[in-house]
């Protein structure tokens, strides 16, 4: 896929993201049984982690910089301190097992402040996708990881709520 697709298709799926979501309102956004015992809030918490630790990623590769997935409980431990998520590259946690550190660790937060916090870690992941040449992207494989991470994870989750709340959402022309 080229890189200008790619972009179109995440912005695409943003939008569609972004509409439901509010959609929930505030009212709901604390409901859980959405996926799982997660609420809409949660959801929202998870979806900015993954989209803010794939754009330090997109970030590091744009500076020459590689990162290794950490190997050690005490590297993990020292990731999870400074990024305030899971390494989800981390061959010792599962993704559920991060995924449920991630839940832990956002359960209580406010509504406003996730959302303003998942649009910086989308913005900065867009920045990222923007900052790698089109070779890049191609060969370190990251249009597949960059498209789950935003398109195939919105609509995944987009699914769920639509589900609980039975609210369809007509796609936008």
């Amino acid at each position: 896929m080229r890189k200008a697709q790619l972009i179109a298709r995440m912005m695409i799926a943003r939008d569609e993201w972004e509409l439901l979501v509010n959609h929930v309102g505030s009212i709901r956004v604390g409901i859980g049984g959405v996926s799982g015992h997660w609420s809409a809030k949660n959801i929202v918490a998870h979806v900015m982690t993954r989209e803010q630790h794939l754009a330090d990623r997109l970030a590091e590769i744009a500076r020459g910089e590689i990162r290794r997935p950490c190997e050690t409980w005490e590297a993990f431990d020292a990731f999870l301190e400074e990024y305030g998520f899971p390494d989800f590259d981390s061959p010792l946690i599962s993704a559920d097992a991060a995924n449920e550190l991630v839940y832990e660790k956002y359960k209580n937060a406010a509504m406003n402040e996730l959302a303003a916090d998942e649009l910086n870690a989308f913005a900065a992941l867009l920045t990222g996708v923007r900052a790698l040449s089109e070779e890049q992207i191609n060969d370190l494989n990251l249009g597949p990881r960059i498209k789950h991470v935003t398109v195939d994870h919105y609509r995944h989750h987009m699914a769920d709520i639509r589900k609980r709340f039975k609210r369809t959402l007509l796609r936008q022309p």
